[in-house]
């Protein structure tokens, strides 16, 4: 287990670095979280408290907009990797992926590696997925799960008119939600499950509903 002053200190130099353009720092630091056990052990605890910390940096004015984008693209590159490296399924029963216009999609990614991790079969979209697209991938895939990542509150309306357009095709999928802005009670209103803010917990809840042992009411 990693100590809380550990976690912080990695936490740390992993904005600190970001914030120079230290690129080996940043990947450095990055390589030291991802090397503290398994995946499950330290995406909750190390990996998302070092990108929320990085997001307030930014907010904050003291990472530049550059330095945050080679940052997270450091983050997408180690992400992406474990993601292929779970394995397929055949037969994709999740998909995952952020609502039109929504952007910020490392969160999404942890979550799908997750859950791929699990032996579920999932296919993750990315960002700003047209409402369109949503539709015709999960008519194309006759996926059980949609999952939506709603990262700010500004998300939400789009968020919703995926729901609407997926819960008119037939034998529509259960809809699930995360994301630091998910927690809303027009979610619930359209019959998402609002998944836990811990991704463990979240992929846990995402693969009962893949298995058809959780309904999405």
């Amino acid at each position: 287990d990693v100590s809380h002053a550990e976690a912080a200190d990695l936490v740390t130099r992993f904005v600190d670095s970001a914030a120079v353009m230290d690129i080996a720092g940043t990947g450095a630091a990055l390589d030291e979280i991802f090397a503290r056990g398994s995946y499950e052990a330290i995406v909750d605890d190390l990996l998302m408290p070092a990108l929320i910390a990085m997001g307030q940096a930014w907010v904050d004015g003291r990472v530049d907009v550059a330095a945050e984008h080679a940052a997270s693209a450091a983050v997408h590159r180690r992400l992406s990797a474990l993601y292929e490296a779970a394995g397929t399924v055949a037969e994709p029963l999740v998909v995952i992926g952020l609502p039109p216009g929504s952007r910020h999609e490392l969160g999404a990614l942890a979550f799908a590696v997750a859950l791929r991790r699990k032996g579920v079969g999932v296919l993750y979209l990315g960002p700003d997925v047209p409402v369109a697209s949503w539709v015709h991938v999960i008519e194309q895939n006759r996926a059980r799960v949609a999952i939506m990542s709603v990262v700010q509150d500004v998300d939400r309306v789009s968020a919703l008119e995926v729901a609407e357009a997926l819960r008119d095709i037939g034998g529509s999928p259960a809809l699930a939600v995360g994301g630091g802005s998910s927690d809303w009670a027009g979610a619930q209103e359209a019959g998402m499950v609002v998944l836990p803010g811990r991704i463990n917990e979240a992929a846990a809840v995402a693969a009962r509903l893949a298995n058809g042992t959780m309904t999405s009411s």
